[in-house]
């Protein structure tokens, strides 16, 4: 995978955990799912910010950090479920986003290794 793709595939899934915590910030979440979206947001960012301006981030690393959104995306999917019909509807896409272009990165990157 070109790096420029890896970097855009890591903005979207920041994209995505930003659009889950302004919608807890609206929203009243159970504290679980407000703490795994904060988790989520964060990795997202620190992930995104090792991609620019170094370019000695290596496939590797940013490999091993898109696992760990991944788990991370799994924990807020299941705060989502443990949440039930209580879940702000925005919160939830988000979150199924953030975990599917997670998922799906992850599943790319692995079968390049």
């Amino acid at each position: 995978m070109q790096d420029q793709q890896l970097k855009q595939r890591i903005e979207r899934i920041e994209d995505c955990a930003d659009e889950a915590k302004r919608a807890c910030q609206n929203g009243n979440p159970p504290s679980e799912l407000r703490d795994c979206i904060a988790t989520l947001h964060q990795q997202a960012s620190a992930t995104k910010h090792a991609t620019q301006g170094q370019e000695s981030a290596t496939h590797d690393s940013l490999r091993k950090s898109v696992v760990e959104l991944e788990s991370t995306a799994d924990r807020a999917m299941q705060a989502c479920r443990n949440a039930g019909a209580g879940v702000d509807p925005q919160i939830q896409q988000a979150v199924q986003r953030a975990h599917a272009e997670a998922s799906t990165l992850k599943k790319e990157l692995l079968q390049e290794a």
